[in-house]
């Protein structure tokens, strides 16, 4: 459906636009996927607050809407991964939100001390926060959870 959606998109553009698009396209991908998680992930942040909950509170529901959307968008259409079996989807989920748990400490522990500390706008924050837990859980993803085997590698260079 994405690929779809965007390459009625590209049509539009020229072709060195769209050669560049399809060279980095795990990359671009990933940002427009991370773009759409970031999107729930500020939402999920944001309701909570709205009816006065504390920032710890708002950024947990936060990373827990966002992991999950993220998951399976990462999966079906960033990386590709079509695996099937029941012990590597298990493997895969389980690496991802672990990885996405260092993150998600990581941006908790800014989120407590710029926010509650240095007491800096909740919002402002929380985009500052997104930056860097998208550049970090893309190269987790690409390089670690969703790496493709070195037989689908030759494959995808065989094309």
């Amino acid at each position: 459906m994405l690929d779809r959606i965007i390459a009625k998109i590209l049509s539009v553009f020229p072709a060195p636009i769209r050669d560049l698009y399809y060279k980095h396209e795990s990359v671009m991908l990933y940002l427009i996927v991370g773009a759409m998680t970031t999107a729930v992930s500020v939402i999920a942040q944001y309701i909570p607050a709205f009816f006065g909950l504390p920032t710890e509170i708002n950024t947990t529901i936060s990373w827990i809407c966002a992991a999950t959307f993220a998951f399976f968008t990462n999966k079906a259409w960033v990386f590709k991964n079509d695996e099937k079996s029941k012990s590597a989807w298990i493997k895969q989920a389980a690496s991802f939100y672990g990885a996405r748990l260092f993150t998600f400490v990581w941006e908790f522990a800014f989120m407590v001390i710029t926010v509650r500390i240095i007491k800096q706008n909740e919002y402002i924050m929380k985009l500052i926060a997104q930056v860097f837990v998208l550049v970090v859980n893309y190269l987790f993803s690409k390089f670690v959870i969703f790496r493709k085997k070195s037989s689908e590698k030759e494959k995808d260079t065989d094309v």
